[in-house]
This record gives structure tokens, C-alpha cells and sequence, in this order.
């Protein structure tokens, strides 16, 4: 295992707290291998919970159904209809997307992708907007039971067509916070021995928009979590209470669906994406 891993590791450890996996449920997800994430853990995980691998099927989506993240009946119908197509058929679009690191952060943004991201294949945030001016492969990887059919995992592997770095390699599921009422929406990106986790709130907005937040104040809320393993039953998790993100996905004046994701850290703005998502041809001919 490379240094900056068990120097990451230990922090998680030092500055997080113990949990037991059974009362933080929410918390538990995937974890990476201890060498490289890209993908190799999807086919990992499909091996250790005997599921088989769909990949990129017409009309997969990050979600089966909106209603997993909770949202009202109220809020079903006031949400714009491309919105929710998105997520329940995300296989079906094409992405372009826009990064703006902000001044003194994006020497940060460029050591993240030295130190861990260009070595793990995970997390590679564009470090420009050059980068991605090809775009992005996009799929849909669903991960199945084998005897009902059902939806164990699905995974959202994103690769920059122009350097093949994985912008994210993560897993897209709901959780129960027995702090909030309704399902929760949670992005668990593997690490070695344990995961990064984004526990996101929503909030339909009154023009359809769709508003993602993971802006917690302390552990138990929506927001940013570590979680480490010792493979042997032990765990730790710590919440970075520093790093807030929203993801707001909108239909524009132009009727074009677009998807701003903002991140903060101690509350400054460090990166801006902006995403703009294209029906795919086949899939307006179905």
C-alpha cells in the first residue's frame, strides 16, 4: 500500500470515531482494493456477491424509480419530467462537461490528481475544460441477482475521453439516516479499504429543478463521510465537515438539461462543473 494511503488511513482513524456497522448501516458501502479502483472493484464485488454485470442497457438508470430518494407525491408532479427521465434512464444520454477550479485551490485540484487520483483511477477531477472538450464515456453498470433480476448496485463509470482517467467510479444507492424521515441518496466512490461516501438531502425546487445537497454540519448529517475497514470486522468513519456540495440538474430557457455541481471546502467555492446532457439519437428513435 502506498504511504499516502496508510497516512490517509490513519487520519480517518485518529481524528473519526469507531462504529458499529450494524447502527451505522447507512454508512457501510463497497470498498477498493489496496492498488488501483477504476473498475476492477465492480467485478470484484460481482464475484463476492455472486451478481451478475449488466453493463450500459438501453434506459438504466442511476435510479429505478424516483420515488427511491423519497419524494412526495407533491413533489413528483411538480419535478420536470426530463429531470427524473435522467435519472431513471441515465444510459440513454451523452455528457459535456465544463470545469472551473477556482484560484488558489486549483494547484490542490492538481496535486490530488499526482498524489491519488491519477495512480488510484478514481476521482480524477478535470483539472481544465480542455481536458474534457472531447467529453465523457459514460455507463450505466448495473450489478444483478441472479436468480430475481433485481438491482443489487449500480455504478456510474465515467471515463475523460481524451486522457482515459476516471472522472468517478461510483456506486449509486439510497440510504435510511435514522436522523432524517425519508431516504437519503448516496454516492459511495471504493478507496483502499474503505470508501469515500457523499450522503446527499433533496429538494425539488419550484421551476421542476432538482437540488442535491450534502451541506451537514455534523456527524449524522447529509454531507461528506470516510469509512475504513480493517477487513476483520472493524470500522471507522470520520465526517469532513469542511467539504459541502450541491448538484442542482435543471431544464434551461433553451429546454437543454444541464446539471451545476458546486463544491466548497470551510466554505469557499474550489470547483465548479457544469454538465449539459444530450437525449442519445437511438434512444429518441425507441
Amino acid at each position: 500500500m502506498a504511504i499516502q494511503d496508510k497516512i490517509t488511513q490513519f487520519w480517518v482513524k485518529a481524528t473519526g470515531k469507531r462504529i458499529n456497522p450494524d447502527e451505522f448501516e447507512w454508512l457501510i458501502g463497497p470498498i477498493g482494493n489496496t492498488d488501483i479502483i477504476k473498475d476492477k472493484f465492480i467485478f470484484e464485488l460481482a464475484e463476492k456477491e455472486n451478481l451478475e454485470i449488466q453493463k450500459n442497457l438501453p434506459n438504466s438508470g442511476l435510479l429505478e424509480k424516483m420515488e427511491q430518494i423519497g419524494i412526495s407525491d407533491k413533489d413528483q408532479f411538480r419535478l420536470n419530467k426530463k429531470v427524473a427521465d435522467f435519472y431513471e434512464n441515465t444510459s440513454d444520454y451523452d455528457f459535456e462537461v465544463w470545469s472551473e477550479w477556482k484560484g488558489v485551490f486549483k494547484p490542490f485540484g492538481k496535486l490530488l490528481y499526482l498524489i491519488f487520483s491519477k495512480r488510484l483511477q478514481q476521482l480524477n477531477l478535470p483539472l481544465n475544460s480542455i481536458d474534457t472538450a472531447k467529453g465523457l464515456k459514460s455507463e450505466i453498470i448495473k450489478l444483478k441477482s441472479k436468480e430475481t433480476k433485481e438491482t443489487k448496485w449500480t455504478i456510474w463509470y465515467r471515463i475523460i475521453k481524451s486522457t482515459k482517467d476516471v472522472i468517478y467510479s461510483g456506486i449509486y444507492t439510497t440510504c435510511k439516516n435514522p436522523n432524517y424521515e425519508k431516504p437519503l441518496l448516496k454516492v459511495v466512490f471504493p478507496l483502499p479499504n474503505g470508501n469515500a461516501s457523499v450522503v446527499m438531502s433533496k429538494k425539488v425546487e419550484e421551476d421542476g429543478s432538482l437540488l442535491l445537497c450534502s451541506d451537514g454540519k455534523r456527524f449524522g448529517d447529509n454531507g461528506f463521510y470516510f469509512t475504513l475497514t480493517n477487513g476483520k470486522g472493524k470500522y471507522w468513519a470520520r465526517f469532513v465537515k469542511s467539504m459541502h456540495e450541491w448538484i442542482r440538474v435543471y431544464e434551461d430557457e433553451e429546454n437543454v438539461l444541464r446539471a451545476d455541481h458546486n463544491l466548497n471546502f470551510y466554505g469557499m467555492r474550489f470547483l465548479n462543473l457544469h454538465y449539459k446532457m444530450n437525449k442519445k439519437t437511438f434512444a429518441n428513435n425507441m
